[in-house]
């Protein structure tokens, strides 16, 4: 059973529902999932500024902190303006095609950008992030440079844009089932076990035949 994911590593709800999705699919080991690009901020529109709230002082409203939280994840100051996420979404495409860890590397992202404010439109930091799941980062490197995955990353935007029916991230697709946004991790599990239901009812109906 396939989940297919539309998400942006700037967002923040993304972010959290990546953490919410890693608890409620620990229950569903037969669910593989099928990550899909939606970058938010495509090349060339300008980069926003994270700014704290002027009444508070503070980037991240509570609750979504605590909701953070509540699955291990930290909000803090990201990288400052917004970056480009296309070069990210490459490196996704390279671990892919290398059927590396594609979760892990997604993971190590989201937190470069929401935990540590690291800059991932940069190839350097972005091979450091390869390194740590195994690929090959002589390669990786050499790859994103070159620019082996615009075309991927492209073919991927295409889809997600104009063939998807998706206008807002996180969303979430299963057997005919469709949820967005920061859903939580009660909803997600389920979603995710309606999800299951409608799989195996789909399994049990045969088509008819003439006798």
């Amino acid at each position: 059973m396939k989940l297919h994911v539309y998400f942006d590593y700037t967002c923040p709800f993304c972010y959290l529902g990546i953490g919410q999705l890693k608890l409620a699919a620990a229950s569903f080991p037969e669910i593989e999932i099928a990550w899909h690009p939606f970058e938010l901020l495509p090349k060339p529109m300008a980069r926003p500024t994270h700014d704290p709230d002027p009444e508070t002082g503070e980037l991240w409203a509570p609750a979504l902190v605590a909701e953070a939280e509540k699955v291990g994840l930290l909000l803090r100051r990201p990288f400052s303006p917004a970056p480009y996420t296309d070069k990210a979404f490459q490196g996704m495409h390279f671990v892919v095609a290398q059927e590396g860890d594609v979760r892990a590397y997604n993971e190590r992202v989201f937190r470069a950008h929401f935990e540590r404010g690291r800059d991932i439109s940069d190839i350097d930091i972005l091979t450091d992030i390869a390194s740590d799941i195994g690929v090959d980062a002589y390669a990786f490197n050499g790859l994103m440079k070159e620019g082996r995955y615009c075309g991927a990353q492209q073919k991927a935007l295409k889809h997600a844009y104009f063939e998807s029916g998706v206008e807002e991230v996180p969303t979430y697709k299963i057997a005919g089932l469709r949820v967005s946004g920061a859903v939580g991790l009660e909803t997600m599990e389920k979603f995710l076990g309606d999800g299951l239901k409608n799989e195996q009812r789909s399994e049990t109906v045969k088509p008819e035949t003439d006798e």
